[in-house]
């Protein structure tokens, strides 16, 4: 969000433009130095889009950056607090501490739409295709900056980039000294600690070591018979992590993470359902990256492991399923202007059977991707990308009814693309051009095989479909930005169209009729989406004062062949057509306060109560989140924050009311 805006001339875009491509060559030896960047350019940098250094405004996409003293200043103790502050960005909130994130609308109960990275390795989980916020194995205090990309990305980005990517980047074990402790408290009994520290070895390797935890009531006093049971388990976080990095010679790195997470939560589900479930996941990866005769070359394995506990409505579920992924890239310096990149992954998901054990249900999926980035002049830089997925279902165990073995002997192809137009026309001004095909694959829950039994005469089945065919969503946008000098900011403005095939529902609308079987389905292709968005975002900081300002407009038409009592299958009510965010900060010697309210015009969603499902019209008015900070030393950091401070109680979802949050908060640098 906060862009340090500096006058451009011919001379300085030159100098920059020749340091990219040094820095793009330094990469062929090693990983990216995120602090130096910053330092030769003034102002946040990424190089996760295209694998050089680029700013936010210089990359092939809608991209904004969150700095690490943004989310310090913002007082806030998670992430989707922080990523509420950006325009473009839908918070879903269910309880005091769980959350959904969308971007540009669409977002829902277990949002499957969102590509979630940590240094580009994926957190988000398979077997539903959503992201755990309170399990990401991150420490804010450890978080160096956040991209937030809108639009589908599957191909310059990878595997689930529907609508959006956003890829949290930490402190470098090999580059970065830093270290801090956290401790929380608040109210709903929210009480937190954490810490996190670098340990680095001499010049030639570093380790980087995490832990951290909270506990909280998901409400104080806005409960209800349905969700009474829910209040005797407390919302709870513990995370650990372990991230590692070393310079085995000039030209070769290698590396290796492992994570721990278990997370309880109430929330709400795609149909409006609540429930309080439980995860435990465990994870590992190891990378190596090397400087060859043909480039930058990179390999990677990952492994994850989730336990799901669910207490819902009417039932209990336990899930396991599993993730392994293998990848390999070359980044490629064909000439000073253009930089190529080709890429290969494998992937295998699987899940084991609920309620019957013994039967694993999943796929293996091969991909190959291409990109070519064109620095065409000081001022024209031009980026396309193509990706190609061959997935193959897997099954293995006992026959699944209602579907036969032949059903899950099926294989398909999908196909994506980015492309992207970035045109410096004036020392000012940047316009945006860009377009992407996304590809929303069939998660685990919709393919897995509930029931092995032939069913008895007036029985129906609830089953996963195998014949499920990909979300596809398709974008375009142009976006033009201005920097404003006498405000030290930025104005921008974008339109953007986007539409989505092959919707993926729950349908428990009504049977089909499956091989002779009653049956509803957990994943079912229901129609299509279209939406038209505007952006208008302003931003600037005079002397003390420092702000942000931001309006979302959207359009929705939905033509979806389902009933509409289902919450996740009627976009035209639960997408907001107004979005007004307001982020406003003060700094005065040891000082901060930070202010961020937010405005949202009328939605409608469905939930799930004792009498039936119910039809909430959402109003929630005026938002705001605050905070205070005093830096007592130079290590020692107070600060006062809350969330939802205008009311005691706003109803800003249709899960019961939110609360009022308040939480004091106390940070030692290590």
């Amino acid at each position: 969000m906060k862009y340090k805006s500096k006058p451009f001339n011919l001379a300085r875009s030159a100098l920059l433009a020749a340091a990219s491509i040094t820095l793009a060559q330094a990469a062929m030896a090693q990983s990216m130095d995120y602090g130096s960047l910053q330092d030769l350019f003034g102002e946040p940098v990424t190089t996760s889009a295209t694998g050089k250094p680029q700013r936010a405004s210089e990359v092939p996409a809608a991209m904004t950056i969150v700095t690490a003293e943004e989310i310090t200043k913002s007082g806030a103790r998670s992430l989707p607090d922080v990523l509420n502050r950006v325009v473009g960005i839908d918070v879903l909130r269910w309880g005091s501490t769980a959350t959904d994130v969308g971007v540009r609308g669409y977002d829902q109960g277990r949002n499957p739409k969102l590509l979630v990275l940590v240094n580009g390795r994926q957190v988000y989980q398979d077997f539903y295709g959503i992201t755990f916020w309170s399990s990401i194995p991150v420490q804010l205090s450890e978080i160096r900056q956040i991209e937030v990309v809108k639009g589908p990305q599957s191909a310059l980005f990878g595997f689930n980039a529907v609508s959006g990517v956003i890829n949290i980047v930490t402190y470098n074990p090999l580059y970065d000294n830093a270290g801090a402790a956290d401790i929380s408290f608040g109210t709903q009994n929210f009480r937190e600690i954490n810490a996190f520290k670098t340990l680095k070895f001499g010049n030639w390797g570093g380790v980087r070591v995490s832990a951290g935890g909270w506990s909280a009531d998901p409400f104080d006093s806005s409960r209800t018979p349905l969700t009474k049971r829910f209040y005797d388990k407390d919302g709870q976080r513990r995370t650990a992590s372990l991230d590692s990095l070393f310079q085995v010679n000039p030209d070769m790195q290698v590396g290796f993470e492992t994570a721990w997470t278990r997370q309880s939560e109430f929330s709400v589900g795609p149909n409006g359902g609540i429930e309080m479930a439980s995860y435990k996941t465990y994870s590992f990866k190891g990378n190596v990256k090397a400087n060859t005769g043909i480039g930058l070359l990179e390999g990677s394995i990952y492994r994850s492991n989730l336990e799901s506990n669910g207490s819902y409505t009417t039932n209990s579920v336990a899930i396991e399923s599993a993730t392994t992924i293998a990848q390999v890239q070359d980044l490629i310096k064909l000439t000073d202007s253009l930089t190529s990149r080709i890429a290969g992954e494998f992937r295998e998901n699987t899940i084991e059977s609920w309620p019957v054990k013994g039967i694993t249900t999943g796929y293996r999926n091969y991909a190959l991707a291409t990109m070519f980035d064109w620095q065409a002049s000081a001022d024209i830089s031009l980026t396309a990308a193509v990706r190609w997925d061959h997935t193959a279902l897997l099954h293995e165990g006992a026959r699944p009814y209602p579907f036969t073995e032949a059903d899950y002997d099926r294989s398909f192809d999908s196909f994506s693309y980015n492309g992207g137009l970035v045109w410096r026309v004036t020392p000012n001004d940047s316009l945006l051009i860009s377009t992407g095909r996304g590809v929303g694959a069939p998660n685990l829950i919709e393919l897995s095989n509930t029931s092995v039994s032939k069913p008895s005469p007036g029985q129906f089945i609830i089953a996963g479909n195998p014949n499920v065919d990909p979300s596809i969503t398709t974008s375009y946008e142009v976006g033009w930005r201005h920097a404003i000098d006498g405000i030290n900011g930025f104005g921008r403005l974008s339109i953007s169209h986007q539409e989505t095939k092959d919707l993926r529902f729950i349908n428990v609308a009504g049977a089909k009729l499956i091989n002779g079987y009653p049956t509803f389905l957990l994943g079912d292709n229901l129609g299509s989406t279209k939406s038209w968005n505007l952006e208008a975002e302003l931003q600037g900081r005079v002397e003390a004062f420092r702000w942000n300002l931001s309006w979302m407009w959207m359009d929705t038409n939905d033509d979806i062949k389902i009933a509409n009592f289902l919450i996740g299958q009627n976009y035209e009510k639960s997408n907001a057509r107004n979005t007004l965010k307001a982020n406003l900060g003060w700094d005065a010697g040891p000082w901060t306060t930070d202010l961020s309210l937010r405005w949202q015009s009328k939605t409608a969603r469905y939930f799930e109560t004792a009498a039936g499902t119910k039809l909430f019209e959402i109003k929630p008015g005026l938002m705001a989140q605050a905070s205070v900070g005093y830096q007592v030393t130079p290590d020692l950091r107070l600060s006062l924050s809350g969330a939802d401070l205008l009311r005691s109680e706003t109803q800003l979802t249709q899960a019961p009311k939110a609360e009022r949050r308040v939480w004091a908060t106390a940070s030692y640098k290590l």
